[in-house]
């Protein structure tokens, strides 16, 4: 079988995917990843074959351009009503680069013909791809913020592109692979599936130091990969102030910003470059994070509580989430941000209790090798109903 996966051209929505392709991989499907950008060398270095649907553009540069240029004018939140944000330079409402990527990525899979296309919630050139070739498409959902009307807005950007293809628009898809934990999920999508989240977070080297033996619980500081480039590193500047007043150790893990805003750190806090954030909380005792999907889910996973800020874009879903199951803290208002709130992180006994929960119940979700055979099936019984005989892929 042969499956297309697209992403938007954000490696922090490029990776959820990854485990899914390697499991494809794994069970001896052919795998092509259709991204662009900084996204298409972060696929190369999951070991994938990926291909630039969008040459000769920066989606990392315009997208911090359009988040600098709105000033204080939000973006709507997933399903939220209001107008998109406008592209740099484009017309009409923001498609996440879904419009420059989507006559690349349907030109490829009119050449490679692909069985499956899966694709994420702003990765919607995939579904065009899809409706275009009459093949079925799996939508991968990447956290709690992303809705079927969310999916529908940014579709709606693509009604010319559709047109363009003599499609009325996209066809429905086949399967929902939902990646958050069962007792967490806001999706009521009737071709639901649960997919075990699999933290991807790109390879790495383990430090001495991550290893070396600690007398004090460890709090790992992060800011995902957007929102240092778009905001500094400034959000963090309160933790570093509460660890001055707390015994333990905090690791900011801020993908190499600028540090200069908070000024001279104290003996607790340590800095490191880039290192997978898995690696990291698997040797933590809690998080402190912008609330972004992959690190939301990922802090999960690893069974730490959290601190959740959940400022912007889809954050403020995905804090809701953690503060609704009991297993981490949001912020209301900036006078929450204090010492007192980090000591409740490291004592809150059922915080941690819920916290492990989860990562409980999510380690029995089926996962991305288990549930291949299923979008086999679902690709041949696509091939049944007369589109084409699809059983020697399958042999």
């Amino acid at each position: 079988m042969r499956v297309l996966l697209a992403a938007p051209p954000f490696f922090g929505l490029l990776y959820p995917l990854i485990p899914l392709a390697h499991g494809l991989r794994a069970a001896g499907h052919e795998v092509l990843v259709a991204t662009s950008g900084a996204a298409v060398g972060h696929t190369e270095r999951a070991g994938l074959v990926a291909v630039d649907c969008a040459p000769g553009i920066d989606p990392d540069a315009l997208y911090a351009e359009m988040e600098r240029n709105r000033g204080n004018r939000r973006p709507p939140a997933p399903g939220e009503r209001g107008a998109a944000p406008k592209a740099p330079g484009k017309g009409g409402g923001f498609s996440f680069f879904a419009a420059e990527m989507a006559d690349r990525t349907v030109a490829v899979a009119e050449e490679w013909r692909p069985d499956l296309v899966v694709h994420t919630p702003l990765g919607v050139a995939g579904q065009v791809a899809a409706a275009r070739l009459r093949v079925p498409s799996v939508l991968h959902a990447v956290g709690f913020g992303h809705t079927a009307a969310h999916v529908g807005m940014v579709n709606a950007t693509l009604a010319p592109v559709y047109a363009r293809y003599g499609l009325e628009g996209p066809d429905p898809v086949a399967a929902w692979l939902d990646v958050t934990p069962p007792s967490m999920s806001v999706t009521a999508e009737p071709r639901r599936w649960f997919l075990r989240y699999v933290p991807y977070n790109g390879g790495g080297r383990v430090p001495d130091w991550l290893t070396a033996p600690r007398e004090r619980p460890r709090v790992a500081v992060t800011l995902g990969t957007v929102r240092p480039v778009v905001d500094g590193v400034s959000p963090v500047k309160w933790v570093v102030e509460a660890a001055r007043e707390t015994d333990a150790e905090f690791v900011l893990a801020l993908g190499g910003g600028d540090l200069a805003d908070l000024g001279e750190l104290p003996d607790n806090v340590r800095t490191t470059e880039w290192i997978p954030l898995s690696l990291l909380l698997a040797r933590s005792d809690a998080v402190v994070h912008h609330g972004g999907a992959g690190t939301t889910l990922t802090a999960l996973d690893s069974g730490l509580p959290q601190i959740v800020l959940g400022e912007g874009a889809d954050r403020p879903a995905n804090a809701a989430a953690v503060r609704a199951r009991g297993c981490g803290l949001v912020p209301g208002d900036p006078g929450d941000l204090t010492p007192a709130l980090v000591d409740r992180l490291l004592t809150d006994e059922a915080l941690r209790a819920a916290a492990r929960d989860v990562a409980r119940e999510m380690a029995t979700t089926p996962s991305p090798g288990e549930t291949v055979p299923r979008l086999v099936e679902l690709a041949l019984g696509h091939g049944r109903r007369g589109r084409r005989n699809l059983t020697a892929w399958f042999i």
